[in-house]
């Protein structure tokens, strides 16, 4: 009976096992991943643009109708709080990548995110009075996001230098929103 159910243990598991995908090793003795890593990269990035741009419209909204209250803004920065978690997760769960033809297009789909992210709170600025807890809010978006670009980095090594090239002009709103960790990774401080 011990057998029996050491046995069926052991298929699972290397049913698992055999069932992920795993770098392969190339002549030279470097480990190679499959291409299906950049794209995964990319799907994290593009299913994260879309909870971004389901999010930010809305933000938008309350900020133009001047409704924006600690109310009505604290649930749409959570959920966008918990859209780049999500994006960290799946990052983590990625293998690293030795591809390079995608990276341009990384770095553009995650500068367009990190600017309509940018945007969309910075319009909150002038409404913080009606916010009291916007600094705090701003703070957890700051980590999440660094947490993102801080895995994007170790999946795609160098990626993040073409991402703080195209947000240079972005640099002064995230400072005023005190996104220092962003900036930091980004090495964005020093344009400031």
């Amino acid at each position: 009976m011990f057998a029996l159910r050491f046995a069926s243990l052991f298929l699972l598991s290397t049913s698992l096992v055999t069932a992920s995908p795993a770098p392969v090793a190339d002549p030279a003795g470097l480990t190679v991943v499959d291409k299906r890593a950049s794209t995964d990269i990319q799907t994290v990035f593009n299913t994260l643009k879309n909870s971004t741009d389901s999010i930010l419209p809305k933000i938008t909204a309350l900020v133009s109708a001047g409704t924006a209250t600690d109310d009505t803004v604290t649930p749409l920065i959570n959920d966008l709080t918990a859209a780049l978690d999500t994006a960290t997760s799946s990052l983590s769960a990625l293998p690293v990548s030795t591809e390079r033809q995608t990276d341009e297009d990384i770095a553009d789909l995650v500068a367009g995110i990190i600017t309509d992210i940018t945007t969309a709170l910075g319009g909150l600025l002038g409404t913080a009075s009606t916010i009291p807890g916007l600094g705090g809010l701003l703070s957890g978006i700051d980590t999440s996001l660094d947490q993102v670009l801080l895995g994007l980095e170790t999946l795609l090594a160098g990626v993040l230098h073409l991402v703080a090239n195209l947000l240079t002009g972005v640099a002064g709103l995230l400072n005023q929103l005190a996104l220092g960790l962003t900036l930091g990774t980004l090495g964005l401080g020093g344009l400031l």
